[in-house]
């Protein structure tokens, strides 16, 4: 995959250039040469056709030679709202997410989160999160990373809930089927944003606050799904209804 990361203040200065482990990517495992031809993307959505024109033991010099906007992200702004996992299985849904075309992922605290974050090593979390999300961006083919911000309660994300046209929240027990989200589609969808539980799932309590707060309770199905099954199968139902996977794919 010839897709590399630069920030956007690189990408237009002079004399772009790959540092780092990237330069041992496209001499050792690439094999590319000056004169080849490489893509670069900014993680703001735009995409870039760049050229080698040196290629250094600790730096490959680029000529950008086109700018165009991605083809990759979804028109739909869906967040994610997710009750909090174990450290491996939310690293696989930063990673999931990311390939899904998600804006943003939440972490929520819910009731029966067994993790509970401590402040001295949150910020070593999110580092490593963001690193699954850029690795994910050259895996997918997107330009735009998702947002990733800390953690918060599940009564403030509810309270937060307001600035959403859509909301829903993905629960078993006298829950509609996902398909009546259908009845969803609009010229202008709005933000989207979906709630969806720990291992354990939501309690009863949550799911009646939520739905006292507008959101509308959606089942994904007769089987009972792991968390981490779970967040697929709803990202990949609201990309259909909402966003850009019922189209086809536009060239690049």
């Amino acid at each position: 995959m010839r897709r590399f990361f630069l920030e956007r203040e690189e990408i237009l200065s002079e004399r772009p250039k790959l540092t780092g482990p990237d330069v041992k990517h496209v001499r050792t495992v690439l094999r590319l040469k000056p004169g080849d031809e490489l893509f670069l993307f900014d993680g703001k959505g735009s995409e870039y056709r760049a050229r080698i024109i040196e290629s250094r033991p600790k730096a490959i010099i680029l000529s950008v030679e086109q700018a165009f906007p991605s083809t990759s992200e979804s028109p739909a702004r869906i967040t994610i709202a997710q009750g909090l996992l174990r450290a491996r299985k939310m690293d696989g849904v930063v990673r999931q997410v990311t390939e899904l075309g998600i804006h943003a992922l939440i972490p929520v605290i819910a009731k029966r989160s067994v993790p509970k974050p401590k402040s001295e090593r949150w910020a070593e979390k999110e580092a490593r999160w963001k690193t699954i999300a850029w690795e994910s961006l050259k895996q997918c083919g997107r330009s735009q990373i998702p947002r990733l911000p800390s953690p918060i309660s599940f009564e403030a994300l509810v309270r937060a809930s307001e600035a959403y046209s859509h909301k829903i929240i993905f629960h078993d027990d006298d829950s509609l089927p996902a398909s009546t989200l259908l009845s969803e589609e609009a010229k202008d969808t709005g933000k989207v944003l979906a709630l969806i539980g720990p291992e354990g799932g939501f309690s009863p309590d949550e799911v009646q606050t939520a739905i006292s707060s507008g959101f509308r309770c959606a089942s994904l199905g007769p089987r009972i799904l792991k968390a981490d099954t779970a967040v697929v199968a709803a990202c990949a139902i609201l990309q259909y209804v909402f966003g850009d996977l019922r189209h086809a794919p536009k060239n690049p």
